[in-house]
């Protein structure tokens, strides 16, 4: 009898374990990325004390889509009405720099600030336009609104209504909840704005308009286009910089906006702890002159960052994770930035972690490094206009590892090392001897599968199958002849930040772990089968 349950018990550890086998590559890694949060850098998670505690990633992703956002009832259904000409009087009486508070309810119509106050909501206040405008337009210089919840402006793009425009100097907008506006806070030509701590829930049942990204065929061919398709206007962006100096973007929530943050010439930007999610892009950046994104979570997007000329730029300490748009789908897209330079982010689960293209002739080399690309559909996308120095970053468990988007399938001129220290490659078939933790062979990544498979993205499906596997074990032997990319100095422990999960960590030991179980199971069943055959035989009594 105990015989019979060691083994029952081993044919279920067997079944269990061939079914980690076979699954764990590829259905719990996504599972796993699925559900991967990472916490927020020390910087995010407190302010000063003007700011509010940034939102969770967590919540932002649970609030999506949801009316009245994370439980806050609608404001129509929980408050009584109140006049909106009333609060305008009282907005008319309030002396300069004094404080107005805003009772529970809800206000409807329009609103303008003309001098400096302090405007605080106290319990659900609401300030509700009537569809045809921006609901709070705020003209006077050193303003802080805070604590209310807006909602209702003009179905845009004409006019460009928002919930909250900013037309005056250091004005802070905190801690509100906008929803059902066209773009959330609008930004233009001042300086020093302060949008922190505010939950922006977009039009997610009205299609995005505006520029689109499109390729042209195959996935080594994406380019950025103009389109409507068959969109209809009504989804703005969640947070729209123009011409804005100095602005601070922080510890915002932002989900099923066009852009999370869309930023247009200006200077000195920083968008920092924020989360975005359920949009076309986190950041859209056009013309940005010395930006700053550091410490933000951005998730299931058509795309992360979509940093556009201009420049420099600076990209630390981000996790960007499941961009899986088929048309666009990058991590971070750096396309013509000058002074670029990426640090310390986790780029996870994405179809492109990052894709690089210019600019041309720039001095300044993009600087990548100690970031951590993995389980990407494509780990770097190079085109031949690229320069790039590239060290200490760990590419692990990328389909394709590094992809040269030129005629021949190059690379350009980017450069895999920086003082004599290259990158962690998960796919090392090298040693390292001295113990300087330096491979002592140059890590080649081949052109011919990659481009195979970036080709046809149908192919990715096959990309772990026996004869994906013999066509890299071929071309690892000719890599040297026509590499996409060369690190002569590659390390053989990471360096860059870990991955934001323990479970995606789980999801890529899994098929390892099924293996070994399997083993143990079969040497179990030997050694049981042994014994049976090496004990005397029982006599009947």
């Amino acid at each position: 009898m105990n015989r019979l349950r060691v083994g029952m018990g081993l044919v279920a550890a067997v079944a269990n374990a061939a079914l980690l086998l076979a699954v764990g590559p590829s259905g719990l890694v996504d599972a796993a990325g699925a559900t991967t949060k990472a916490a927020s850098p020390a910087r995010c998670a407190a302010y000063d004390g003007t700011h509010a505690a940034a939102p969770s990633s967590a919540a932002v992703t649970a609030m999506a889509g949801m009316p009245g956002m994370g439980g806050m009832p609608s404001p129509a259904e929980s408050s009584s009405l109140h006049s909106m000409q009333g609060l305008r009087d009282r907005v008319a009486r309030t002396p300069a720099g004094g404080t107005l508070s805003v009772q529970p309810g809800v206000y409807r119509g329009a609103l303008v600030i003309d001098r400096p106050l302090t405007l605080v909501g106290v319990g659900h206040a609401t300030l509700q336009g009537d569809g045809t405008g921006t609901v709070l337009t705020i003209r006077a210089a050193g303003t802080v609104v805070r604590d209310l919840m807006i909602e209702g402006s003009g179905p845009g793009p004409v006019g460009n209504p928002a919930g909250v425009s900013v037309q005056a100097d250091d004005v802070a907008v905190l801690n509100l909840h906008i929803r059902d506006t066209y773009t959330g806070i609008w930004v233009e030509g001042v300086k020093g704005a302060q949008i922190v701590g505010n939950v922006i829930d977009g039009r997610k049942s009205v299609a995005v308009s505006g520029q689109t990204a499109h390729v042209d065929g195959n996935m080594a061919g994406m380019v950025m286009g103009s389109g409507q398709g068959g969109a209809q206007a009504g989804r703005g962006d969640g947070v729209s910089l123009f011409n804005a100096i100095r602005p601070l973007v922080s510890g915002n929530a932002i989900v099923d906006a066009r852009d999370g943050v869309y930023l247009e010439y200006g200077s000195g930007t920083r968008i920092e702890c924020n989360s975005v999610a359920g949009s076309r892009y986190a950041i859209h950046s056009m013309y940005g002159r010395s930006v700053t994104v550091a410490g933000n979570h951005f998730a299931t997007n058509q795309s992360g960052p979509v940093m556009m000329y201009g420049g420099p730029v600076t990209l630390q300490d981000n996790v960007i994770r499941d961009q899986h748009s088929a048309a666009t789908g990058f991590g971070v897209l750096l396309l013509d930035v000058g002074g670029a330079r990426l640090l310390r982010n986790v780029l996870v689960g994405n179809r492109v972690g990052l894709q690089l293209e210019g600019p041309l002739g720039d001095p300044r080399p993009t600087a990548v490094e100690l970031n951590t690309i993995a389980l990407n559909q494509i780990g770097v996308g190079l085109y031949p206009t690229a320069e790039a120095v590239l060290s200490q970053n760990s590419l692990v468990e990328n389909t394709v590892q590094v992809l040269g988007l030129g005629p021949d399938g190059g690379g350009g001129r980017s450069v895999w090392s920086r003082a004599g220290v290259g990158n962690y490659w998960g796919n090392y078939r090298g040693y390292d001897v001295s113990g300087r933790g330096i491979g002592e062979i140059p890590h080649v990544e081949g052109a011919a599968a990659g481009r195979l498979l970036a080709g046809d993205p149908t192919l990715l499906a096959l990309a772990s199958s026996p004869a994906f596997t013999l066509l890299r074990a071929v071309e690892q032997r000719s890599a040297g002849q026509h590499p996409v990319s060369v690190d002569p100095s590659p390390i053989v422990d990471p360096r860059s930040p870990s991955l934001p999960s323990t479970a995606v960590h789980a999801s890529l030991g899994t098929g390892l772990l099924g293996a070994t179980t399997l083993a143990a199971c079969a040497l179990a069943l030997l050694r049981l089968t042994r014994r049976r055959h090496l004990s005397p035989e029982r006599t009947k009594p």
